[in-house]
């Protein structure tokens, strides 16, 4: 897993490196090294403009502008804050930023919008990571007219008006072709908007010291680290998965579900569904076992006896919000040891049932939530748009309150487990269909179902990989759910 750091962690960083011997001028000189060799290789520098900040983010592009000045030749230099006298005032700057600024050798004029004709790349050194106020006025008119001029923008940092840590846009923001960043990656340049406007995406090894940050990035090696499937196993060895699922003229869900878990790797795979579906599933998935019930009248001691035989259990996908779903979920509440993952209607269900809520807190057991964004708002009692806004907020903040791993999914997925965040870089918009959420529940459960310490986080990989696998072969317009579930088989061996 690689390091993903906060601005607050990024910025603890540079003062503890500080702190150790490494004066801040020269890390900002290697920043500005650093970024101006990727500018060289990356981009036509034929004319070449800078806009500066007046904190460090505008002193590493006062420091590139030098050194561009000496490497290459002319360049445009730009600088937005307090002016003194018709130029920049140095005593509005940070104190790096003010050396960088006495040593550009460069012509810098002063909050004005650029003019861009014949301008072949744009070095974006406004703000970086430390903006804590949306861009307005006439920094907003700057970030418009050069994302409406389409002309290529190297990132120092981070895009301008990117938030961090979340990757909100701040009012405006610059859409970077790459971005270079210093020391390790940041939150905000994995979650949406954010991962799409920083473009390209490298990071510069400054000499920073990052220590253990609290969110991590997870890799394609993390999957190494499931258990090993001994050869001389049996179906017992690789766990038993319950899937409670499906509601009438709904079995899709659970039949995806269940054949994903199979796909993972469970040994054996029991769906409990309305005794409408039992053919359904016989045909579609014969190494399934069948429990059927009556909605109307569900046997406790029948779901209870599932419960038992299992070891891990997936509920809700496609369950519905009828009565029934209610009872099914105390009931696996009451009597579950092993652990359990809650999607789609469970969690629906458990959002406006007070006592189930309370249940869920208090139940003992591994407990993984997976809500889409839509369910996320029903359990936090907020709208999407604000859950949207701070994916990490929002996944901490439900997996504190009900004691849970939860896996709030989105296009870069976001997994809040005992105190700590992690993102999934993998994926497409090929998964963008009915019924993968399914697939992801019957993955985490399969893997949960086999002993995993970490399911939930191997089961959002290993999914977005098969999906990443699936769209390969298949185009991101074409690709199902039953794909993903299928291409399992080209990540996990």
């Amino acid at each position: 897993m690689i390091p993903l750091l906060s601005a607050n962690e990024m910025q603890a960083a540079d003062a503890r490196t500080i702190a150790c011997g490494t004066p801040s001028l020269t890390l900002m000189e290697r920043a500005a090294q650093a970024a101006l060799d990727e500018l060289l290789s990356r981009f036509d520098t034929s004319k070449t403009l800078f806009l500066c900040g007046p904190g460090n983010n505008g002193g590493d592009g006062f420091a590139m502008a030098r050194l561009f000045a000496e490497r290459v030749g002319a360049a445009e230099v730009y600088f937005f804050g307090k002016e003194a006298h018709g130029k920049p005032d140095p005593t509005a700057m940070s104190d790096a930023c003010a050396t960088q600024y006495k040593s550009c050798p460069l012509p810098v004029k002063t909050n004005t919008v650029p003019t861009l004709n014949g301008v072949t790349v744009v070095v974006d050194a406004l703000f970086g990571i430390g903006l804590s106020r949306p861009l307005e006025g006439l920094l907003a008119d700057v970030i418009d007219t050069v994302n409406t001029a389409r002309i290529p923008v190297l990132a120092v940092d981070m895009p301008s008006g990117v938030n961090a840590d979340t990757g909100a846009v701040m009012g405006h923001a610059l859409r970077a072709t790459h971005t270079v960043t210093m020391a390790a990656k940041k939150r905000g340049q994995l979650l949406f908007p954010g991962a799409t406007l920083c473009g390209t995406l490298s990071v510069a090894d400054i000499g920073v010291r990052v220590r253990d940050s609290s969110a991590h990035l997870l890799e394609q090696s993390d999957l190494a680290t499931l258990p090993p499937r001994p050869r001389a196993a049996h179906k017992g060895s690789f766990g038993r998965v319950l899937v409670i699922g499906g509601s009438v003229g709904m079995s899709g869900a659970a039949h995806l579900a269940a054949k994903a878990a199979y796909r993972a790797g469970a040994g054996l795979v029991e769906i409990f569904a309305p005794e409408q579906n039992r053919v359904i599933h016989q045909i579609a998935l014969p190494e399934a076992l069948i429990t059927a019930y009556d909605p109307d009248n569900v046997d406790a001691d029948t779901l209870r006896a599932a419960v038992s035989r299992a070891d891990a259990i997936a509920i809700g996908m496609g369950l519905s919000r009828a009565a029934h779903t209610a009872t099914l979920i105390a009931l696996v509440l009451e009597c579950a040891r092993c652990p359990v993952v809650f999607d789609a209607d469970a969690l629906n269900v458990i959002a406006t049932t007070p006592v189930l809520r309370a249940a869920l807190h208090f139940h003992d057991g591994k407990k993984i939530l997976t809500p889409h964004l839509g369910e996320a708002a029903r359990l936090a009692a907020k709208q999407i748009p604000e859950i949207a806004r701070d994916l990490p907020t929002a996944a901490a903040a439900l997996a504190e309150e009900l004691s849970a791993t939860v896996v709030l999914k989105d296009a870069h997925t976001v997994i809040a487990k005992g105190g700590a965040l992690f993102v999934c870089p993998f994926g497409n918009s090929g998964m963008a269909t009915g019924g993968s959420g399914d697939v992801l529940s019957g993955v985490i459960a399969a893997f949960a179902a086999a002993g995993d310490a970490s399911p939930a986080l191997h089961g959002v990989l290993a999914h977005a990989l098969a999906g990443d696998a699936a769209c390969q072969k298949l185009g991101s317009h074409a690709t199902m759910a039953s794909d993903v579930a299928d291409a399992l088989s080209s990540v996990l061996d």
